[in-house]
């Protein structure tokens, strides 16, 4: 059940900050869970290779 809805602030190297709003809070919860769109959202690809998820920004071109 969830429990509250908020703002999440990813802190990233050589990049300014990734804000996702509507988080939701579940307790309890033993992953957390980041859905793939909502980062796409922000104008990112997300790529996952080798057990890694990397961040592509359109415009910018940077891979994290």
């Amino acid at each position: 059940m969830t429990k509250g809805v908020g703002t999440m602030t990813f802190k990233r190297e050589f990049v300014s900050l990734l804000h996702l709003n509507n988080v939701m809070y579940v307790p309890g919860l033993k992953k957390n869970l980041v859905l793939v769109a909502t980062i796409e959202d922000k104008g990112y690809d997300v790529v996952f290779n080798k057990g890694k998820g990397y961040l592509k920004h359109y415009a910018l071109g940077q891979v994290k």
